[in-house]
């Protein structure tokens, strides 16, 4: 049995959010946003200028990666600005915001977008990922798991 490097292990884990969010960002970049940026508000009309999609998935794979509810990712953001300046945002989204935009990403999406990050974030050379995929499953804990999209079957009529 080999010795741990208890100097590399403490390196890693001073900086893992920190590398997180660097190869998320990498992974947006590659793949692409998960839809088109909203247009600017004197496009759209009066209102509130709207939230990058790009920073607002961040938001979301950060709020699953330290395992926070809506709100409490809502709180975390307007504790840390500097966190919410790292992911492109200017104004703190709401828990409502923050959850319909994970709504609208499609699985296709994830699964390609979950690719290219658990590649960035392999720790050796091995087939193992660093990170779980992110999944809708009922396997995962609440706070890991999308929300349902609703589909054309499941959708109400009348």
């Amino acid at each position: 049995m080999h010795g741990v490097d208890w100097k590399d292990y403490h390196k890693r884990r001073k900086h893992e959010l920190e590398n997180f969010l660097k190869a998320a960002k990498i992974a947006v970049f590659q793949v692409g946003p998960p839809k088109p940026e909203p247009a600017e508000p004197g496009e759209r009309g009066k209102g509130r200028p709207g939230h990058t999609t790009a920073g607002m998935l961040l938001v979301n794979l950060l709020r699953i990666h330290l395992k926070l509810t809506y709100r409490d990712m809502e709180s975390f953001l307007r504790a840390n600005p500097e966190m919410r300046h790292d992911l492109g945002l200017r104004t703190v989204p709401g828990r409502d915001t923050i959850h319909r935009h994970a709504q609208h990403i499609s699985e296709a999406y994830l699964r390609r977008f979950n690719d290219q990050l658990t590649q960035r974030l392999k720790k050796t050379s091995y087939e193992s990922p660093s990170m779980p995929p992110v999944s809708r499953s009922k396997g995962t804990r609440d706070v890991g798991r999308l929300p349902r999209t609703r589909t054309a079957a499941t959708q109400p009529t009348g």
